[in-house]
């Protein structure tokens, strides 16, 4: 799998690619650029052949804050199969995300396995609309994307992509 065109594709699903001259896809940033709570940069290669949700949020979004229990209940209950739940904090302060992710951790005993908490590097464009999730099959193509609440429509095609 190409992991460039990987996170090309999911920047293009979440709007984060540019239209460049006569409608080129032109990508600027040339990768998704996030971290986790280590500070560890995001590997792509973890997702290489793994169907994963991506779920751009913020802690100032309700919906978001809401929707992540869901979302980690369904990786949980994915975790035998080749499923990743990236999920891409936006916040404008890396000081709000961490807070979440240590109260978070507080009942979440025991991860999921296949879970990846990042956030989006200082300078890297955020969707417009919170929350974005984007669902991508194992050869690294965008198969659905959605802005709003979590649509089951999201889990069902999810669901169909895994064997």
């Amino acid at each position: 799998m190409n992991t460039s065109r990987t996170i090309r594709s999911l920047m293009l699903a979440a709007g984060l690619v540019l239209a460049g001259p006569g409608g080129a896809i032109a990508d600027p940033m040339g990768a998704l650029l996030a971290h986790d709570l280590k500070g560890q940069a995001l590997d792509a290669h973890k997702l290489e052949g793994k169907v994963h949700l991506v779920y751009y949020w913020s802690t100032d979004c309700a919906v978001c804050r809401d929707s992540l229990p869901e979302l980690r209940a369904n990786a949980k209950g994915w975790s035998d199969k080749p499923f990743v739940l990236v999920t891409v904090n936006v916040d404008k302060h890396e000081s709000d995300w961490q807070g979440y992710e240590e109260i978070a951790a507080l009942t979440l005993k025991h991860p999921p396995r296949g879970l990846l908490s990042v956030r989006l590097n200082n300078g890297q464009p955020a969707p417009i609309k919170l929350p974005t999730l984007v669902v991508v099959d194992g050869k690294g193509q965008v198969r659905a994307h959605y802005e709003g609440r979590v649509e089951p429509e999201a889990w069902d095609k999810v669901a169909e992509l895994l064997p």
